[in-house]
């Protein structure tokens, strides 16, 4: 399917409440342009980003091929185009949190396009009416919607196809924004009661947790030879075979998955650093991810030699990428990292006593 941005800034209320969009073939100068063009490619099932007011503010899914149409009446008073062109019906979402470019604009700016693009260097809106939406971009937007529900995450990464022959193809630091995250959980948390969890069975639940299972091994396996080569490349060979998958080795039980050196960083003798691996298909920088109370008393034991890498497209051969976060130096406990460090909802509370008033 493909996906595309289009920029309504004069005509959102038009075609979103008349479940269109339109553009005419060739400006008043008789000239087509490339958005025009792009117009006449749309078919029936593709997702439509609408950006207006620099924010993706609604979503639509396409419900017919791209046909002739003359110049909608409501559009016409406005004067600014020929009257032959090209619609296209859309059935589209108004998004009760609309996205502001600016915010998300640091998780989109290394996916942006150097012909066509929607948007500029600085994320301002490019003027042209519709632009082709790259699939980082689509799963960053979609990730905001499936917000009021991380079962939808769960269950999108339940029905993933996988493949495990490919390979991680970047390496990056951790950018991911804190007042982004808050902003996140404060939408989550004010719909939160709205939503309606997803409701499985016993079986589909099963399944549900093979596949993450499945998910978390790949994307361990993918690092642990993704570090040992770099290791090698640095260190060489007598330090790569000490680079251990201690998750298959020794067990999932030590709140890390993988002993190596730091590379990054080379000295002599090399620094060792113990690796946690969070995966997921999402190839979005803004997946929401989990991480255990123990876990998190790891990264504060061993917070001068810890690495959280996460690893986005598992299973996409061609997406695989990973991002690495070893800034735990300056947090002294558990407490430091969810009030200074992460924007979180809790998931569960485990509570091994309760009060009871007497009333006797």
């Amino acid at each position: 399917m493909s996906n595309f941005i289009v920029m309504q800034n004069a005509t959102h209320e038009e075609e979103i409440s008349g479940g269109y969009m339109w553009s005419p073939q060739k400006n008043k100068n008789g000239n087509s342009n490339h958005a025009y063009e792009r117009m006449a490619t749309i078919k029936a099932g593709n997702k439509i980003y609408s950006c207006y007011d620099q924010a993706i503010r609604a979503v639509g899914i396409t419900t017919s091929d791209c046909y002739i149409a003359e110049q909608p009446h409501e559009l016409q008073e406005k004067n600014l185009w020929s009257d032959e062109g090209y619609k296209v019906d859309v059935d589209y979402t108004i998004l009760e949190h609309p996205i502001m470019i600016r915010d998300v604009w640091g998780d989109m700016e290394s996916d942006r396009p150097q012909k066509y693009s929607a948007f500029q260097e600085n994320g301002r809106g490019n003027q042209a009416y519709l632009f082709p939406c790259s699939e980082a971009w689509a799963s960053l937007f979609d990730s905001f919607l499936n917000e009021g529900s991380l079962e939808a995450e769960a269950e999108a990464e339940a029905e993933a196809e996988l493949i495990e022959d490919g390979e991680i193809k970047e390496e990056r630091f951790s950018t991911s924004s804190y007042e982004l995250g808050e902003s996140r959980v404060s939408n989550r948390v004010a719909g939160g009661t709205n939503k309606r969890g997803r409701v499985v069975s016993q079986q589909q639940l099963q399944k549900d947790l093979r596949k993450l299972k499945e998910i978390g091994d790949i994307a361990e396996q993918k690092v642990f030879e993704y570090v040992k080569k770099k290791v090698i490349e640095v260190f060489g060979e007598k330090y790569g075979e000490q680079v251990e998958h201690v998750a298959q080795t020794q067990g999932d039980g030590l709140g890390y998955d993988i002993t190596a050196f730091d590379y990054l960083q080379p000295q002599s003798p090399p620094k060792p650093i113990k690796i946690e691996v969070k995966g997921t298909t999402s190839t979005s920088t803004s997946a929401v991810y989990s991480i255990s109370y123990p876990e998190l008393e790891k990264f504060i034991q061993y917070k001068d030699e810890m690495w959280l890498v996460r690893v986005y497209g598992v299973g996409k051969n061609q997406e695989m990428k990973m991002e690495i976060d070893n800034d735990f130096s300056s947090y002294n406990s558990v407490s430091d990292l969810l009030t200074l460090k992460y924007a979180y909802i809790p998931s569960t509370i485990d509570v091994y006593g309760t009060r009871v008033e007497n009333n006797k």
